[in-house]
Parts: structure tokens; C-alpha cells; sequence
């Protein structure tokens, strides 16, 4: 997804102060950026585009949308 340098910094910002760790630094590990666990794989391209977005996982993708 491509976003404004203003945008990514603050959803960086925000995500680092909510969850302990920024949406940049979660995606390059490889990690939720909510639950901090490994992602796994995905119920659908729908789903895959979503983390792409927030960096949640399917469980936490799961649990907020459900």
C-alpha cells in the first residue's frame, strides 16, 4: 500500500505507543503487529490485502472483524 511519508509516520508513532512496536517493524519481522506473533497464513487474498493495511494477523483480523 502506498501512503504519504506523513502517514506512515504517524501510524509508526501510533502503533509503536498502542502495541509496543512500530506497522514497519512488525511487517519486516514478519509479525502481527497487535498479538507480536509470527504470521501465518491467510484465510484469503482479502484478508492478505488487510495486513497489508494494519499488519494484524488472521486470529487478530479474526477477532476484530467477527
Amino acid at each position: 500500500m502506498i501512503r504519504s511519508k506523513a502517514i506512515n509516520e504517524f501510524i509508526n508513532t501510533f502503533t509503536q505507543q498502542v502495541f509496543g512496536t512500530s506497522l514497519e517493524d512488525a511487517k519486516l519481522e514478519h509479525r502481527c503487529v497487535m498479538c507480536g506473533a509470527l504470521v501465518g497464513e491467510f484465510n484469503d487474498d482479502l484478508s492478505l490485502k488487510e495486513y497489508d493495511i494494519s499488519g494484524m494477523c488472521q486470529n487478530c483480523q479474526d477477532d476484530t472483524f467477527k
